[in-house]
């Protein structure tokens, strides 16, 4: 597993923490949501009960999506 690292999506800081499939996200120290990217490369919220990805539109997952993808690529 990677280490965690931080972005900053519209003047928010996220701390990004990579796990297998899946990425931890948290906002202001506290566990915000997780994220996953599909087979389609769109960026999803994964439901807390479920552990299913929700299928909506989301800009606030894809912004963070986006710069997970810039800070991986290098």
């Amino acid at each position: 597993m990677d280490d965690s690292f931080y972005i900053k999506v519209n003047g928010t800081v996220y701390e990004i923490i990579p796990e297998e499939d899946t990425y931890t996200i948290f906002k202001g120290g506290i566990e915000y949501t997780q994220i996953l990217k599909n087979k389609n490369n769109k960026w999803m919220r994964i439901d807390y009960k479920t552990d299913l990805p929700i299928v909506e539109e989301n800009k606030e997952v894809e912004d963070i999506g986006r710069l997970i993808d810039r800070y991986r690529e290098g």
